[in-house]
């Protein structure tokens, strides 16, 4: 026999040996899958193992076109990552059942859209733990409270939650207001230029990068036009801020924004390895965010060494950023009566910058494309902000006053309508250890997840008809959309206060808590418990959640007291064009811009951590209150 002829021989019987342990471990799977008592389906590869995220795209087209149409079904569209935000609920309806299993060789997978089982799953998690292994590349500048769980997690908590008390949210407020307002500027030279179309997405990143590093860490990033002297109202920093521009200081390859926005819009490029082997990548995006990590790292070295300093020295004492709150937790001052290292007060720094811009900027983005496309709650917006700011100047606005009155009406309804119909993380990760079956009970009934099952609490939950019942016509006859689809920041409205408490989350220990108050308004409409999870639920549910809101209500007040917004339709008429057309051609043309945006938001949608929008845009203008072009709805 050749060689050759060896060769072939031998890799033949690698691939049989290794297609009978994929069989063997597919039937082992199966069998777990019937044990459990739930529905379930078999997948040929694991949806959320590293090759099919990689390369799901190529593999589903070719999939639908090769298995004749009468086998398609539920297996076929999980194959799609992000298919809780594209079905929405219609999967769950397919299996008859709001748990199911996905059965591969390699995994078994849990979709739950069930409110009672995730209220289980989330109070119970010693039993239903993070799977660690999908965090442990956060761990770039030290452990942190999202890459750890069991005691390294509490100690992480307790560190982090004081950085998030109700001093620190005015602090939240008030930088909102300040780069809301450098925002709308930065719209207002935009809208008198050639090309009056925002970069929404870009600059809502930037917004939320900017406000988490003055209130996170009291480093005042300049906007490019303040900067370059175009902004004339452009605010002084108080005494202790650290001022951080476009210039790139000695000792540094970058500057503060640069790699900052390096570091964090190239993140998933860091799991590929240690940022050594980055630096040394043929691809030019690989080197740079090589380069970002090592250089935020050194800007936080230096931000450590002053904030450290302020604190040991009770100078700036009243200073409630997330950094002194930090080091005053971590008794790092005194270094005999703490464990905790400097690594992981800069752990938990990166992850809650990384944590905190992301979810912020997309859902501010998504919430204006969604107030374009429906006019009717655009304007009860702007009606309860006049009430609400009953045409103060913006200098008079207090967080203490003003919050709570805007938590409690119209822009408080649109926050929870954008984060329940694009939720940002489509499926919020659990697990059960291997060799650990976990019972739980579901309508009466009793099943057992099968251990070692990756166990995701999907975005369909928003999207169940049995949690969000909507109007005796639920199918709009103009949209065709059903109504647990359809943005209707209305259906949190009441007519009269709830008739019972909203209960928070009751932690164990009261060192935990973090944030407090609820997820929602106590007199807006109440989800039942654990069937609205934006920022997840239970023990492990999101340590920012407050400072979220806070950001996104100030900027619904700054931007609606004032402005506008609506869809450009540039792309079906020109300026002049509608402004020679009836009300009729006006909202056809509309209506053709609208479509798309909506086709975008359902297709053009994927996560690598949140979900936003991937290689599309949906042009949208700023324009004063009263000088609207269209006043339409979806």
């Amino acid at each position: 026999m050749t060689l050759p002829s060896l060769i072939l021989s031998g890799l033949a019987g690698l691939i049989i040996f290794q297609l009978l342990v994929l069989y063997r471990d597919l039937r082992r799977n199966i069998a777990s899958a019937k044990s459990s008592g739930l529905p379930y389906v078999v997948v040929p590869a694991n949806v959320f193992g590293i090759f099919w995220l990689s390369t799901f795209w190529i593999w589903t087209p070719i999939l639908r076109r090769i298995v004749p149409a009468s086998l398609h079904g539920v297996w076929i569209n999980v194959l799609d990552p992000e298919w809780g935000h594209r079905l929405g609920h219609e999967p769950f309806v397919e299996m008859n059942s709001d748990v199911f299993l996905c059965v591969s060789p390699t995994k078994i997978i849990c979709f739950v859209a069930d409110a009672d089982v995730i209220t289980q799953i989330t109070t119970r998690r010693n039993d239903f733990p993070k799977p660690l292994e999908m965090y442990h590349r956060l761990d770039i500048y030290g452990k942190n409270l999202v890459s750890t769980e069991g005691s390294d997690w509490r100690m992480h908590r307790k560190m982090a939650a004081p950085s998030f008390g109700e001093r620190n949210n005015e602090l939240v407020f008030n930088e909102t207001i300040y780069h809301t307002q450098a925002l709308l500027r930065l719209w207002d030279q935009k809208a008198q230029s050639s090309d009056k179309n925002l970069d929404v997405a870009g600059d809502t990143m930037r917004w939320a990068l900017y406000i988490i590093s003055g209130a996170g860490f009291n480093v005042r990033v300049n906007w490019p036009h303040e900067e370059e002297g175009k902004d004339q109202k452009a605010q002084k920093p108080n005494e202790s801020s650290v001022m951080m521009g476009s210039e790139v200081p000695a000792g540094h390859k970058m500057s503060y924004r640069q790699a900052l926005s390096e570091l964090l819009h190239n993140i998933m490029w860091t799991m590929m390895g240690p940022p050594k082997f980055l630096k040394k990548s043929p691809l030019k995006v690989h080197r740079t965010v090589g380069t970002a990590v090592d250089e935020w790292g050194q800007y936080m070295d230096e931000v450590y060494e002053i904030k450290k300093e302020q604190v040991a020295s009770d100078k700036h004492a009243e200073g409630m950023d997330i950094f002194q709150a930090l080091i005053r937790a971590s008794n790092i001052i005194d270094e005999k009566q703490t464990t905790v290292k400097k690594t992981d007060i800069l752990g938990n720094a990166f992850v809650l910058m990384l944590a905190g811009h992301e979810t912020t900027a997309n859902s501010l983005h998504f919430s204006l494309v969604l107030l374009a496309m429906n006019w009717s709650s655009q304007r009860r917006l702007q009606q309860d902000v006049d009430k609400i700011i009953n045409g103060r100047p913006i200098e008079e606005w207090k967080y203490e006053e003003d919050f709570p009155k805007l938590f409690g009406c119209m822009p408080a309804a649109v926050m929870n309508e954008t984060l329940r119909v694009l939720q940002p993380i489509v499926n919020i990760p659990k697990s059960t250890a291997p060799g650990r079956p976990q019972v739980f009970t579901m309508n009466g009934q009793q099943y057992t997840m099968p251990g070692g099952t990756h166990v995701l609490l999907n975005c369909a939950i928003h999207r169940n008809p049995k949690y969000w019942p909507g109007p005796p016509n639920e199918t709009d006859k103009k949209s065709n959309i059903k109504d647990t689809d359809r943005f209707r920041p209305e259906r949190w409205l009441l007519d009269k206060k709830p008739t019972t408490d909203f209960v928070d989350i009751d932690y164990d220990d009261e060192e935990l808590r973090g944030p407090s108050g609820e997820d929602t308004s106590s007199s807006l409409f109440k989800p039942v418990k654990g069937s609205y999870i934006p920022f997840s639920d239970g023990y492990r549910s999101c340590i920012g959640r407050r400072f979220a809101q806070v950001e996104l209500l100030a900027a619904f007040a700054v931007i609606f007291t004032q402005y506008s917004v609506e869809l450009a339709v540039d792309e079906f008429a020109s300026d002049e064009e509608v402004a020679s057309m009836d009300e009729e051609s006006k909202e056809k043309v509309w209506r053709k811009a609208a479509d798309k945006a909506q086709h975008i938001l359902k297709n053009n949608a994927a996560s690598i951590i949140t979900l936003q929008l991937r290689g599309a845009t949906i042009p949208i203008r700023l324009v004063k209150r009263g000088e609207e072009t269209f006043k339409f709805d979806l």
